[in-house]
């Protein structure tokens, strides 16, 4: 069996941003879910013989929260160029550096370590990342499963019509008896009615081959007797083998509908296998999406968490003094706001277990669907890595690799065959038609012998002519050119839309990378300005909280400015995971999340 390979490309963290893994993918589409992940730094340079998924989880290491980049306006030019220098240097030493990745532009966020570990701790955990993800969304997903039907059913259609080329053997075996009554005494020289006994065999080979000619050869062995006097010699055995063609010299020189057939399967294949790989990688986003929806939840879920903390360290200090330097109103204050952080809590871990049901759903593999209540830990980090994206770069690759376009494109070269079939279909038909034979006759139903003169009595008989036919005005055919220039005309203007859409998916994409960069790199600041708030609130309140009426409004304030902490850091994290997002989007947009490499 011939395999290509499924390249997938995974951009979804900073800590694995051009990562790829391969999959095993049957070139005369195999069922996919049978084919099974391998891991490659290469585009598919293993044997094809895969069993296990790979253990992809520990290709990047994160690097500890003290090697990271301290929370500081970095200037994007210098960075870049830095890492292109660093790039440089080890390109000329020889030093291969596919899996290096420049350092973060900001500092890791403070949940990027906690939220690997459990939040349940009295379930089972399983780590997850988007390569391993897609490598099982490939092989399991039922949508994917399902449209990886589609190119099957091309590929039998393919077959079909090749199958029309296949030789037939054929065989007609008859025995006929008559008894005619005679208009002349010549017929049978005494007889009133004409008997005859004849049995008959007639068996060979006929069809078609690709260049439209019709042939047949067959050998025909025969015995009959009759009445008449003139019958000689009586119980005659009779032997012909005979062939005879059919050659096109007008229409159906070139292409007729059987050839037509194969041209127009076969590129409908191609279509089939660009909407399979158009499903596929929105399959793909999808479970990206959901992954970072589900990272974003249980980032929030910590962050709930951390600010819950803070209002009950407030609550316990003030309960704790209440009666000396802390008011009724005080306590009453932050008790309030530690329930209503509490019941925020609750919340977020619903909306958790919410998004690893969907995760299962749209994935549909046993790995994860064996244990429905286990907990999954994402193991990829939203991080910021200084990467750039030259929007004509990316346009011209998007319209080589789109496969909607890849689609449109095959479905125009079916219907250009079409358009050649209807242009010869409005020819006249001109057929040369040719035959030859040799027989053989022997009496007393000597059949072998009859089978021997043919080959060693007389000579062949041959004839040949010229067949010619044309429809008076000719409209159907010319209706039919007409028809297929429109749906030419009409596929034309469609892949002209289909570029500008797809350029503008890309321009958009880019610009969002773009965006969510700097979006990112603000939201650091504003959360690095927040908490340096909180702490100044924080010791203004220890030291005026004793004051009936300041304390309260310094409580007040402290409790808005964690409130408004816990905003910042969400909108961090919110930026952070738009900014994999969109170069995930980038991808998806160019048409190189997924590839086929032959």
């Amino acid at each position: 069996m011939e395999f290509s390979a499924l390249k997938i490309r995974s951009a979804g963290a900073a800590s694995r941003l051009v990562s790829t893994i391969v999959l095993g993918v049957c070139l005369n589409w195999a069922d996919v879910s049978t084919c099974c992940a391998q891991g490659s730094d290469s585009v598919f340079d293993q044997p094809n013989n895969f069993s296990t998924l790979p253990d992809i989880d520990g290709l990047w290491e994160l690097p500890a929260a003290s090697e990271l980049l301290p929370p500081a306006v970095i200037d994007m030019d210098q960075a870049l160029q830095v890492w292109n220098e660093s790039q440089v240097d080890a390109r000329s030493e020889g030093i291969v550096l596919q899996n290096e990745l420049p350092q973060p532009m900001i500092a890791e966020p403070w949940w990027s370590v906690p939220i690997k570990d459990s939040i349940r701790p009295d379930l089972h955990a399983l780590p997850i990342d988007l390569d391993t993800l897609f490598a099982l969304t490939a092989a399991h997903s039922g949508r994917v499963q399902a449209v990886a039907q589609a190119p099957w059913v091309s590929q039998s259609q393919v077959e079909q019509a090749q199958a029309a080329f296949d030789p037939t053997l054929f065989s007609d075996n008859r025995f006929n008896s008559t008894s005619d009554p005679v208009e002349n005494s010549l017929t049978t020289g005494g007889p009133p009615r004409l008997q005859d006994n004849i049995v008959g065999l007639d068996s060979g080979l006929r069809g078609q081959n690709q260049r439209g000619t019709d042939y047949r050869v067959g050998q025909r062995f025969g015995h009959k007797n009759s009445n008449s006097n003139f019958f000689s010699p009586s119980d005659q055995g009779t032997a012909r083998l005979y062939g005879n063609l059919t050659h096109p010299l007008m229409r159906g020189r070139k292409i007729d509908v059987n050839r037509s057939l194969v041209l127009t399967a076969q590129f409908e294949t191609q279509a089939a296998r660009a909407e399979y790989q158009d499903a596929l990688q929105k399959q793909l986003f999808q479970v990206a999406d959901t992954y970072w929806s589900l990272y974003t939840e249980r980032a929030s879920f910590l962050q709930r968490q951390k600010h819950l903390a803070r209002a009950s360290e407030i609550a316990e200090l003030l309960l704790a003094r209440e009666g000396y330097d802390s008011s009724s109103s005080q306590v009453l204050r932050a008790r309030a706001t530690v329930a209503n952080r509490f019941a925020d809590l609750a919340q977020a871990d619903a909306s958790i277990r919410n998004l690893e049901s969907r995760l299962r759903a749209l994935i549909n593999a046993p790995e994860l669907t064996d244990n429905r209540n286990a907990e999954f830990l994402p193991l990829q980090s939203a991080s910021l890595l200084p990467f750039e994206f030259a929007i004509e770069n990316e346009v011209a690759t998007a319209l080589e690799r789109r496969p909607e376009l890849a689609e449109l494109a095959s479905k125009l070269a079916a219907t250009n065959v079409r358009l050649q079939l209807a242009r010869d279909q409005s020819k006249p038909t001109l057929n040369l038609v040719a035959e030859g034979y040799v027989a053989g006759l022997q009496g007393q139903s000597d059949i072998p012998g009859a089978f021997v003169d043919q080959f060693s009595t007389g000579r062949p008989g041959y004839a040949a002519g010229l067949v010619y036919e044309r429809p008076v005005g000719n409209r159907a055919a010319t209706a039919a050119v007409r028809q297929r220039q429109f749906e030419i005309a009409q596929l034309g203007h469609l892949i002209d839309e289909a570029k500008e859409n797809v350029r503008a998916e890309v321009e958009t994409a880019v610009r969002n990378v773009q965006a969510a960069k700097q979006a990112a790199l603000g939201r650091q600041l504003s959360v690095d300005a927040t908490n340096a708030e909180v702490e100044s609130l924080k010791d203004r309140w220890q030291t005026l909280g004793n004051d009936p009426q300041l304390g309260q409004l310094q409580l007040n304030d402290l409790l808005s400015s964690q409130d408004r902490l816990l905003q910042e850091e969400q909108n961090l994290l919110q930026a952070l995971v738009q900014y994999n997002l969109a170069i995930l989007e980038v991808q998806r947009s160019t048409g190189v999340l997924v590839q086929f490499a032959e």
